[in-house]
């Protein structure tokens, strides 16, 4: 825990479509703690219905013009908007958000020696699947985010496992989920504080940022069930010798067919193919 007086910073990481907002706001939950929501950018936040300060838009200009390094200036501005977040919530810890692969754990480490992380991974297909149902692929780089999935799963690797989660053991078991994160925030945390996490957690579906989709439920994702990776994606995924090692690891499936849509049965193939003859022949009558 931070020194009285201090602010307490828990951080949460990840890539894109990866769980950190339900991560961050189910963390949040049991004290009502202030969320700051990718402060960094890339998006200007200060007008509803985040009315970030004033000064997150400079930050958001000062953090894209250092190519997201986290620089003295950066880092001073970052805590200075931090604090006044919590002070507007009369918090001495908030919840820090930060769904990209932009500065290192090394920086966090330099810049904010008292702050503490979290870092999610999520089974890079299903990552695809969730960008590929909403329409997002504009985000996407080449090679299917290989390369920049890659980057980012060495880094996790990297980490002590105390400061590591797999975004799959949310459904298995949220109470070791959360109970992990307020332990490597250094957050004291009752037995009650996890099961309001929890609570908060199997209640609300934050399909982007803070926006809560309620049409959609945690136990029964899009992703989850979606089949939609193109079949490129996945066979550059599961053919990598680096990526395969990381599926077996961690228990996520190297079956092609759980990623891609089933092929049409027989009596659907069948179906379209009469349908194909019957076209030719209309033309030729």
């Amino acid at each position: 825990m931070s020194r009285p007086g201090t602010l307490s910073v828990g951080w949460v990481f990840s890539l894109a479509r990866s769980g950190s907002s339900i991560t961050a706001y189910a963390s949040a939950a049991p004290w009502n703690l202030p969320v700051a929501d990718e402060i960094m950018g890339p998006w200007d936040r200060t007008e509803p219905p985040y009315s970030y300060p004033p000064e997150q838009a400079e930050l958001v200009r000062m953090f894209k013009a250092s190519h997201a390094a986290l620089t003295p200036k950066a880092a001073d501005l970052t805590r200075s908007i931090l604090q006044k977040l919590a002070d507007q919530s009369g918090a001495t810890r908030i919840v820090s958000k930060h769904p990209h692969l932009r500065f290192t754990p090394e920086e966090l480490s330099e810049r904010f020696p008292e702050d503490r992380g979290v870092w999610i991974i999520r089974n890079p297909l299903r990552r695809l699947a969730s960008i590929h149902a909403r329409g997002w692929t504009s985000i996407v780089r080449p090679n299917h985010d290989r390369d920049f999935f890659h980057e980012y799963a060495e880094r996790w690797l990297s980490l002590p496992t105390s400061s590591t989660l797999v975004f799959e053991s949310l459904k298995r078991d949220p109470h070791v989920y959360f109970a992990k994160i307020f332990d490597a925030w250094g957050w004291n945390a009752t037995l009650g504080d996890i099961d309001r996490a929890v609570a908060y957690q199997q209640s609300k579906y934050h399909g982007n940022s803070g926006g809560v989709e309620p049409e959609h439920t945690p136990g029964k994702t899009v992703s989850d069930s979606a089949k939609n990776v193109p079949e490129e994606a996945v066979d550059l995924y599961l053919s990598d010798p680096f990526m395969r090692d990381l599926f077996k690891r961690l228990g996520w499936s190297l079956r092609a067919s759980d990623y891609m849509p089933s092929p049409p049965s027989i009596a659907v193939r069948l179906r379209t193919k009469l349908a194909h003859l019957a076209s030719e022949d209309a033309e030729q009558a």
